[in-house]
């Protein structure tokens, strides 16, 4: 008998029966990139780099299936103990994961208790609850942040092969702000590490957030006259991190406004210190004396009774 948790199970693994289908997929798929590199050198040097990344793309979605394969369907015996009691294996069901090398079905056994049903292999492989994988909802809103949403699909497709259809990342970049509060969330009940960094900074700016017309029109504002209707609505941004000294000379602060270009390189030792804990919150939504309430709250549950606090506002420096 197996043992579960919400977060891990914990079995011998056996051998799945696909295993050996997806490897020889693998091998035949890399030897035939091994075969193109060597026999194929007359190509133009950029249409054989293009050529490699395809297949190699190809060959990773193989690798893919061989890691799901392994998992052994998921199978972890007729019955599991659980929190919940004994809970006992059923039928297989397949489930839908849309990684960034393409789309694949993942095979695995769900198992019962009264009226309950679950897949302990979603919870082993922290399998997302929509299709779309944690790293390709990554990419996505990576680009989705630079650019439109169909420009996002459009270098998926170009790049990768994917075919991430404008809506699929609408809607991936929509989940994913409804769990920034859950991230955070879980983030705060997790053990304090001590912080060995020298200042807390709190800063807030405000940006202005172009509106689609629909949500434009919602915008009440008084105008005076000759004044044009807002197409932007201001939502404050706010983040606290901490953060070490970076001591300099005067010397050194005069020669970098000076003679900017002879910056000489920070070695290993002298790396501009980065940020650390860092914590944002932004909101066209939420009204700007709650983002700085939040602010406020991230800063009074840490203990930085030794450390001064740097505050920033709109690019002005307040201690």
């Amino acid at each position: 008998m197996a043992h579960v948790s919400k977060y891990i199970v914990t079995i011998p693994s056996k051998q799945s029966s696909n295993i050996e289908k997806y490897l020889d997929g693998c091998k035949e798929k890399f030897n035939q990139i091994l075969s193109r590199v060597l026999n194929e050198g007359k190509q133009d040097a950029h249409k054989m780099e293009a050529s490699i990344f395809n297949q190699l793309i190809k060959l990773a979605f193989l690798l893919m299936q061989l890691f799901f394969a392994s998992q052994n369907k998921g199978n972890y015996g007729k019955t599991i103990e659980t929190a919940q009691g004994i809970v006992k294996r059923g039928r297989p069901s397949k489930k839908s994961y849309f990684s960034i090398f393409g789309k694949m079905k993942v095979t695995r056994y769900l198992y019962h208790i009264e009226n309950v049903s679950f897949a302990p292999l979603d919870i082993v492989l922290n399998l997302p609850v929509r299709c779309y994988s944690y790293f390709l909802s990554e990419f996505a809103n990576l680009l989705n942040i630079n650019g439109a949403y169909e420009n996002a699909s459009g270098l998926l497709k170009k790049f990768f092969g994917v075919k991430l259809s404008i809506s699929a990342s609408e809607t991936i970049s929509s989940e994913s702000s409804d769990r920034y509060e859950d991230y955070y969330d879980l983030k705060n009940s997790l053990p304090k590490l001590e912080s060995e960094e020298d200042y807390v900074v709190v800063s807030f700016d405000g940006k202005g957030v172009p509106m689609i017309k629909a949500e434009a029109a919602k915008i009440v504002a008084r105008q005076g006259k000759g004044e044009k209707k807002q197409k932007k609505k201001e939502a404050l941004v706010g983040v606290k991190y901490d953060v070490n000294a970076n001591v300099r000379t005067a010397k050194e602060v005069a020669d970098n406004l000076v003679y900017p270009d002879k910056k000489e390189d920070k070695n290993e030792t002298g790396k501009p210190a980065k940020a650390q804990n860092i914590r944002y919150i932004a909101s066209v939504e939420k009204p700007k004396r709650k983002v700085m309430e939040e602010i406020h709250e991230e800063v009074k549950d840490e203990n930085f009774s030794d450390k001064p606090l740097v505050c920033v506002m709109d690019g002005s420096l307040l201690i």
